[in-house]
């Protein structure tokens, strides 16, 4: 598997192709200055570590992590509001990876909020998923929620104190392609007493306070998938992340 390349400011190619800013695996370039212009917000508590609807062709406080094939895109061709959105590109291509993570969550943080709008428009191989939401505590997903290649169905997994993953669907009819969905999901980290509620276009589908889930603190929020080969095109947009 080959070395992740993690953008930063330092190190970090913008490419502009077509009108679009898109991150990918080439020799280091200058950075784009990034301008955030006017943040979305909503309702849930904490504070705000992202809050984003891209509409000044950055990333702002998300950092993008692309290999192989794999690319992180500004696009100005879908949008849920205004007129740019985020696009996450991967193939079944070796080393093919894109995400986007949220900064490093203060030590000790147990609740986190992610809000955000989604537009998966290339589903991946059947078997394996397009993520919307990943959790995690240190280095280790310990929850998230997708749309599965092989129905279109909305489901959560999460890991367990032992390691092992338990899965519940949330949503049976297959989830539109190439359509916006807003997507929201609460996490707080206990162990054995872990919460953890989904809402899908507005209607909450989980809610659990017993939730035994793996990890007592949550460390950063991600979109898109860790593992290389994870195909699957997704325009995402207006996405609010909050810590408490």
């Amino acid at each position: 598997m080959k070395r992740l390349k993690a953008l930063s400011t330092v190190g970090t190619l913008g490419l502009l192709v077509a009108g679009s800013l898109v991150f990918g695996s080439a020799p280091a370039a200058t950075a784009a200055v990034l301008d955030c212009g006017t943040r979305p917000s909503n309702s849930f508590p904490g504070t705000a570590v992202v809050a984003t609807g891209f509409e000044k062709g950055g990333f702002c406080e998300l950092t993008p992590q692309v290999s192989g094939t794999g690319t992180a895109t500004m696009s100005s061709s879908r949008a849920s509001t205004g007129t740019h959105s985020a696009k996450l590109h991967v193939t079944t291509d070796s080393g093919s990876l894109a995400n986007l993570s949220s900064p490093a969550f203060a030590s000790g943080t147990k609740t986190s909020y992610a809000d955000g709008w989604f537009n998966i428009t290339v589903a991946g191989v059947s078997g394996n998923d397009v993520p919307y939401f990943r959790f995690f505590s240190g280095s280790t997903r310990v929850a998230d929620i997708y749309r599965y290649n092989s129905n279109g169905q909305l489901w959560l997994r999460v890991t367990s104190p032992s390691g092992a993953f338990v899965y519940t669907k949330l949503i049976s009819s297959s989830i539109t392609l190439s359509a916006w969905h807003h997507v929201s999901m609460r996490v707080t980290a206990n162990g054995s007493s872990s919460t953890i509620q989904v809402w899908f276009d507005g209607v909450q589908k989980y809610s659990s306070t017993s939730v035994n889930m793996l990890g007592s603190s949550l460390s950063k929020v991600q979109l898109g998938a860790e593992h290389n080969r994870q195909k699957g095109d997704e325009y995402i947009d207006n996405v609010i992340i909050k810590r408490s």
